[in-house]
C-alpha cells in the first residue's frame, strides 16, 4: 500500500514524538531522588548511609534490630527486655549502636499493669549515658531524667560477649560469669548512675550520686506533699536535713 508523503512524515513523527515520550518517562522514573507516599505499611524500615550501613531501624517488636558493637551484631536476647519492645534503634557511621527509642505496654496475668518508654543516647562503644524513661511493673510507677557516667573502657562490649555466652554456658561457666558481673557491680567497672530527676510511686524528687552511685543529696516531695532537703554521708546517714 502507497502511502502519500504527507501521510509517512507525519507518521515518522508521531512515532519519534511517542518514543521520546516514553525514554523521558523511563529515566525521570530510574532517576527522581524521591517518592511520595500518603501512607505506607511496613515491618521495618532501615535509614541507611551511603556505604549501605544501617543508621536507624524502625519495627515492629518481631523485627527490632538486635545490638552491634565493633562490628558484631548480638542475639536480641543480650538487650534486656528489647525482645518485647517496638521502636527505634540509632546506630553510627560505623554501624555501632548507640541508643535508641522503644516501648510496649500490657496487661500482665495477674490484671497489672506492665509498661516502657525509653529514649537513650549512648557513648561511643559503651552503654547510654542519657536516658528518658517511663517504667512500670508491679511495684514500680517511675518516669524521669537519668544521667550516667561510662567509663568506654571495653567493659561494655565484654559483657555483651559474656551474656551472649551465658545463654549456652556449662553450670561452672555460668558462676564463673556470675563472679565477673559481681565484680564489675562492686567496682563500678560498667560505669554508674549519677542523677536522677522525676517522679517515683507519686514522690517527685532529684536524687544527687556520687562516683559510686550512692546518694549524696536529694531533694523530695513525697505523696503527701511534705517538701524536704537532705545531704547523706557515704554510709547513707543524713548529715543534714531541711527542714529538720
Amino acid at each position: 500500500m502507497n502511502l502519500p508523503p504527507k501521510y509517512v512524515a507525519m507518521l515518522i513523527a508521531t512515532n519519534l514524538l511517542t518514543l521520546i515520550a516514553l525514554m523521558a518517562l523511563v529515566v525521570t522514573g530510574f532517576t527522581s531522588s524521591q517518592t511520595s507516599f500518603k501512607e505506607i505499611k511496613v515491618e521495618r524500615i532501615n535509614v541507611v548511609s551511603p556505604e549501605g550501613k544501617t543508621v536507624i531501624a524502625i519495627s515492629n517488636q518481631e523485627r527490632i534490630a538486635p545490638p552491634v558493637m565493633e562490628g558484631k551484631s548480638y542475639p536480641v536476647e543480650v538487650s534486656e527486655g528489647r525482645k518485647y519492645m517496638a521502636g527505634m534503634i540509632f546506630f553510627n557511621q560505623d554501624g555501632d549502636e548507640m541508643g535508641g527509642l522503644v516501648f510496649n505496654s500490657f496487661k500482665q496475668p495477674n490484671g497489672k499493669t506492665a509498661g516502657i518508654g525509653h529514649l537513650s543516647f549512648d557513648r561511643f562503644h559503651d552503654n547510654q549515658v542519657l536516658a528518658l524513661q517511663y517504667k512500670e511493673n508491679a511495684s514500680t510507677v517511675q518516669a524521669g531524667l537519668t544521667f550516667f557516667d561510662r567509663p568506654a573502657n571495653g567493659n561494655f562490649k565484654k559483657s555483651l560477649d559474656l551474656v551472649e555466652e551465658f545463654r549456652q554456658a556449662s553450670p561452672r561457666r555460668m558462676d564463673e560469669i556470675k563472679k565477673q558481673f559481681t565484680e564489675w557491680s562492686e567496682t563500678n567497672a560498667l560505669g554508674v548512675e549519677r542523677l536522677f530527676l522525676g517522679s517515683k510511686n507519686q514522690a517527685a524528687q532529684l536524687l544527687l550520686k556520687d562516683s559510686k552511685g550512692r546518694v549524696r543529696a536529694q531533694l523530695v516531695v513525697d505523696k503527701n506533699d511534705d517538701a524536704k532537703l537532705e545531704f547523706l554521708d557515704d554510709a547513707g546517714k543524713v548529715k543534714a536535713r531541711f527542714p529538720n
